[in-house]
């Protein structure tokens, strides 16, 4: 009797072992998953008022990529730092302005958390080398057109 009873659990056990793996294969799956969207929340972080930073510049793309900087925020890292209007910035933590998608070099490249940093490469009227600044991020506040008003 109890071999019988052995006989007919067998199959059984090999279920609960197929269920077992498929059970660790779906919480690997679902650990992917959670990453990627933490990953990506992190991310949009970077964007949302509270962790938003920037560098402080409005530039405006050439036609073959590179920014000219238009503006500076008056206060701002860039400003800080020595940046001035008519730079033109050819690269982005070391990766070339020049082809480049602007508005993914700006919502990507050049905002990001605040307090994290980010290296310019600018090339200059009148000087011979690229000058290279090491910016970091910080909130900005600027006002807008209707406080500029009061």
């Amino acid at each position: 009797m109890i071999r019988a009873i052995g006989h007919r659990f067998k199959p059984l056990v090999r279920l609960t072992c197929l269920t077992a793996l498929c059970y660790i294969e779906t919480m690997k799956t679902v650990l992917i998953i959670l990453f990627v969207m933490m990953t990506a929340l992190t991310v949009s972080a970077a964007n949302s008022e509270k962790n938003f930073g920037g560098v402080g510049i409005d530039g405006v793309a050439a036609p073959d990529g590179e920014i000219t900087v238009r503006q500076l925020v008056a206060g701002g890292p860039a400003n800080i730092a020595g940046i001035r209007v008519g730079d033109v910035i050819t690269h982005i933590d070391g990766k070339p302005t020049r082809g480049s998608d602007f508005r993914q070099m700006v919502y990507k490249r050049l905002r990001g958390i605040a307090g994290t940093p980010v290296v310019l490469k600018v090339r200059r009227s009148g000087e011979e080398k690229e000058l290279t600044f090491t910016l970091q991020r910080q909130q900005l506040m600027v006002n807008s057109p209707k406080e500029n008003k009061r």
